[in-house]
């Protein structure tokens, strides 16, 4: 759940962020991918970054995923807030899901190019740092 979270706060909503983990070994996003893997699994056009419009379809498919009860909001059953996020933060729309996800690219993509590289995630500020 933490990796979900995680993804889809960081391309998504989203917090939005990705969580790494701090060690000598490379960065790994969470679940154990590779930041690279991460991007590369996440750039459909193979650009060499996630654009704005892959990381949206991602949240949005996330989203739709954790609506285990298909009633159109994800609550804290499905998704608990993160470390980040009031008790209050659920249930969540897709909407607000997306808004979280539009926040954190912004922040995130930094040379404002409307893609996300790999360097960008790789110094962007803390989920929830500004």
């Amino acid at each position: 759940m933490k990796r979900v979270m995680a993804l889809a706060a960081a391309v998504a909503a989203v917090g939005v962020g990705w969580s790494c983990q701090v060690a000598a070994d490379p960065p790994r996003a969470a679940g154990g991918m590779t930041l690279e893997q991460l991007v590369e699994s996440l750039d459909r056009n193979a650009n060499g970054c996630i654009d704005r419009e892959e990381g949206r379809n991602y949240t949005s498919r996330r989203f739709h995923a954790l609506d285990a009860n298909g009633d159109s909001s994800v609550d804290a059953s499905e998704a608990p807030p993160g470390a980040e996020e009031s008790p209050e933060a659920r249930p969540v729309s897709l909407e607000q899901w997306q808004d979280a996800y539009r926040a954190r690219f912004t922040e995130v993509d930094v040379d404002r190019s409307g893609c996300i590289t790999l360097d960008e995630i790789k110094t962007r500020p803390a989920a929830g740092g500004r």
